[in-house]
């Protein structure tokens, strides 16, 4: 969000808890930007319609919200799969239904989904130790299964000028994965990327914002991976 608007977007952003979407709303406008703030659980229809109607003319839709569940796989039940689907697979594709039509009756319009490498790649559990059962299935048909609304809705809507692509970013820390990234974590992640680090939030501010540019315009259904080089290993 922030890297769109220092390129000198508008924002309006969502999320479940207000207090840290003010807090990144203040940021945003400094950049001298418009930023809407509404408060939605991207789960709940009833919250979903109050997002459309406030927010006006959209045109990039960044699905950026997600988590994944650490369990073992014969222990996963059919509550805790659909949990994570709806969140990282079924709130996507509704989102598109709500905000692509005007785009293609305007025939322009960028949609950024945020994937994952473990959308496309398998996990290694050596670069989990000391994390017993490393196991998250649901995580990972989720952001497969994204790749597929992105592959899917690409030449339906390139015709009008939209396009859909998917954003993986590699090993990040972040506020969900912080109590797990223990010193010997950090260790292996940091092993297992070429480049020696893990990812900062000015490593994927580029990539948003040039998918949401001008300048990808004939880009469409695919996806940018920035990972320090994860996956050519």
């Amino acid at each position: 969000a922030l890297g769109l608007a220092e390129a000198g977007a508008d924002l309006i952003i969502c999320g479940r808890r207000p207090d840290p979407l003010e807090a990144c709303a203040q940021q945003a406008r400094a950049f001298g930007v418009e930023v809407t703030v509404i408060p939605t659980d991207v789960t709940k229809e009833a919250d979903l319609q109050q997002l459309k109607a406030g927010a006006g003319r959209v045109d990039i839709l960044v699905n950026n919200a997600g988590f994944g569940l650490l369990k073992p796989w014969l222990e996963v039940t059919m509550e805790d799969w659909h949990e994570v689907m709806a969140l990282n697979l079924d709130a996507p594709f509704r989102l598109i239904q709500l905000f692509a039509p005007p785009m293609l009756e305007r025939r322009w319009g960028r949609i950024i989904n945020i994937a994952s490498i473990y959308g496309s790649i398998a996990g290694d559990a050596r670069r989990y130790p000391g994390i017993d059962n490393w196991d998250i299935p649901s995580y990972f048909a989720s952001k497969h299964g994204l790749h597929g609304i992105t592959h899917y809705f690409a030449p339906k809507f390139a015709p009008y000028g939209v396009t859909i692509n998917s954003l993986s970013p590699g090993m990040f820390p972040s506020e969900q994965n912080e109590e797990r990234l223990t010193p010997a974590v950090k260790a292996a992640l940091v092993d297992g990327t070429p480049m020696k680090r893990l990812g900062e939030t000015d490593d994927l501010k580029a990539g948003v914002v040039y998918l949401a540019s001008p300048g990808s315009k004939f880009m469409t259904g695919q996806d940018l991976i920035i990972d320090g080089g994860w996956t050519v290993w």
